[in-house]
């Protein structure tokens, strides 16, 4: 897993240097993300659903990582209020500590913690337990920012348009032909999934700001919340309920201690939210997942 992490920050900081230096700019870096979102992650999607182990255990796993992140987010939710915290600030804390970087950050976390072989079941899980969730957010919290009113329509809508959803959904119609697709067919797919997680860094690298610290006491609330409450959580769930940590469970421990959601800038940035809170709680998210990941997966392996 040293070596996966060594990796990320290698690629997010070639990116941060070609953005002080200039040599990315806002075209160049709108072309990595269509790339990005419009091939190689449906790439990718289309890819590890075909090929992922996926039962009911795995899908119960998904909804208890889910609901990790939602009573993390429904804590954030209490002590804003508790505390009279500014609404725009409490939308930031519950949308960033409900979401964590799962496929971009989680997926080459995972490979190198628990093998190849858990990478399929990665992208599949981003899907269940962030990308869906987001894109049923996105319009809630832009109708909340006074960008429009929320409807169910318009979400659908959204989600049906969605490259990430329609891949996943063509990957769960493809493993319904009763026969094997042969291996030689995915090469070329599986070369365009390979791009998704250096370009995916690279945009992070771009996008990363460490100029002043605004809000750093809800920063700090908003990454214990994500980064220490939520995992915990689950540890204790699986401890005490399911007895014990199998490798899966021990994905899933290690997705819900991500960092916070990049996209969820964005959609902060577009409510007209705190976006300085949201982008904080990315920039040094990532820098304290250094710390946290490799030492909540000591805990899971030595308990």
């Amino acid at each position: 897993m040293i070596l996966a992490m060594y990796s990320i920050f290698v690629f997010i900081f070639i990116g941060y240097v070609a953005k002080i230096l200039r040599l990315v700019g806002n075209k160049q870096s709108g072309i990595l993300l269509g790339f990005l979102l419009n091939f190689a992650l449906p790439a990718q999607i289309f890819n590890g659903t075909y090929h992922a182990e996926i039962d009911i255990a795995f899908l119960f796993m998904c909804c208890i990582a889910l609901l990790c992140n939602i009573c993390a987010a429904m804590i954030l939710l209490l002590i804003g209020k508790l505390f009279h915290i500014h609404k725009d600030n409490i939308i930031v804390l519950c949308l960033m500590g409900m979401l964590g970087n799962t496929l971009y950050l989680g997926l080459p976390i995972i490979k190198g913690a628990l093998g190849e072989d858990y990478a399929n079941q990665v992208v599949v899980y981003d899907q269940f337990v962030t990308g869906i969730p987001f894109a049923f957010l996105a319009p809630i919290i832009l109708s909340l920012g006074g960008k429009g009113t929320f409807s169910l329509r318009a979400v659908m809508i959204r989600l049906f348009k969605s490259p990430l959803f329609l891949s996943l959904i063509c990957g769960f119609a493809f493993r319904l032909i009763p026969f094997e697709i042969p291996q030689d067919l995915f090469v070329p797919l599986q070369s365009l999934a390979q791009t998704a997680t250096p370009v995916a860094l690279f945009a992070i690298g771009v996008q990363l700001e460490l100029k002043g610290i605004l809000d750093w006491k809800l920063t700090s609330l908003l990454l214990t919340a994500k980064m220490i409450l939520a995992p915990l959580i689950m540890f204790c769930f699986v401890y005490f309920v399911i007895g014990g940590f199998t490798n899966q469970w021990r994905m899933a421990l290690l997705e819900v201690a991500m960092p916070p959601l990049v996209s969820g800038v964005v959609l902060a940035i577009k409510a007209k939210l705190n976006g300085r809170l949201a982008l904080n709680s990315v920039a040094f998210g990532l820098l304290i997942s250094f710390i946290t990941i490799p030492a909540w997966l000591f805990c899971i392996e030595n308990i």
